[in-house]
């Protein structure tokens, strides 16, 4: 495969850590893009033999696709913010600076974050115009929450967005600079990023966005009873209809369909798609004590006694 105008260019930041879940979420991308030209772009502080190697042995070698990889100096995240006892790696840090990791040939990219698979054909999520904006992307599940505007200072009315899918114009942010600002940014105001990295991106960015379909990256939050609470009404409304059509499924939150406490509706998707790698057959073990546990729940909801956190949505 040779590089040609209709590549598309998808990142993933990773560390040793999370190989298994992007080695997933490649295979959901590729499997259902094979009529796409991809090229794949890992960044990572450093991997292993073994671990290129399963990366290489997807995208190359079952797929055909192309493979990239990018060790940036550890210098470039020094400013950078993470809480060690949480589950957000520093490695997610690494896609503020993709317009001076990624050569400046690349001019567009999908950031896509690992814990997430892709259901569904990005050739038109690819062709999204964000020519006048330095980034495409879908409005976060804690969109409705005030303090976050009051916490980075920008109005309510721009709406909040998720960090997890991300359609990046490089082009225009190396034009205006945007690491230095955001270096700047990070030295200045670090204390009060509670998200991180995509605190900074919303910070930086709020008002050169172009909001796109949720269908591109559905959230957690979205399928949840109590998500009324966290949007607005005119956000709701428009994810009724895109929820019909998902594409992107973000697992968001620390709840993962690889840990034994996923509820998601979706979880079995995941399932699906690892099925297809080298770990086929791969599940978390539920302890005795939380079947029992579950057990109760369902019991108290057929009681009307407890409510279910997540609508009922058909399989996918």
């Amino acid at each position: 495969m040779t590089d040609n105008q209709d590549m598309i260019h998808v990142a993933c930041c990773i560390d040793g850590n999370y190989v298994k879940y992007c080695t997933v979420m490649l295979t959901s991308l590729l499997e259902n893009n094979k009529d796409s030209d991809i090229m794949v772009h890992i960044i990572a502080e450093s991997l292993n033999d073994d671990t290129r190697l399963v990366l290489a042995s997807t995208v190359e070698g079952k797929y055909g696709q192309q493979l990239q990889f990018h060790f940036p100096a550890k210098e470039l995240l020094a400013d950078c913010k993470v809480d060690d006892d949480g589950y957000i790696s520093i490695a997610t840090y690494y896609r503020i600076f993709l317009g001076s990791i990624l050569g400046d040939d690349v001019t567009k990219v999908i950031y896509l974050d690992c814990d997430l698979v892709v259901n569904g054909a990005i050739k038109n999520f690819w062709a999204t115009d964000i020519s006048d904006v330095s980034v495409g992307c879908v409005e976060d599940m804690w969109s409705g929450r005030p303090e976050s505007y009051a916490r980075l200072h920008f109005s309510p009315e721009h709406l909040y967005f998720n960090a997890g899918v991300l359609l990046l114009n490089l082009e225009k942010m190396r034009a205006d600079g945007f690491e230095k600002r955001a270096i700047d940014y990070l030295r200045l105001h670090v204390s009060e990023l509670v998200l991180y990295d995509q605190d900074l991106l919303n910070a930086l960015l709020h008002d050169d966005k172009k909001f796109i379909a949720h269908r591109w990256n559905v959230q957690d939050g979205f399928l949840r009873r109590r998500r009324v609470e966290r949007m607005p009404a005119d956000s709701l409304v428009k994810l009724e209809s895109e929820l019909q059509h998902p594409v992107i499924i973000h697992y968001t939150g620390s709840k993962k369909p690889w840990h034994y406490k996923s509820q998601h509706p979706w979880k079995g998707l995941y399932f699906r798609y690892l099925d297809m790698t080298k770990w086929r057959g791969e599940r978390p073990v539920m302890p005795l004590g939380y079947k029992l546990k579950l057990m109760t729940d369902a019991l108290f909801r057929g009681c009307g006694l407890m409510k279910q956190k997540y609508l009922k949505f058909p399989e996918i």
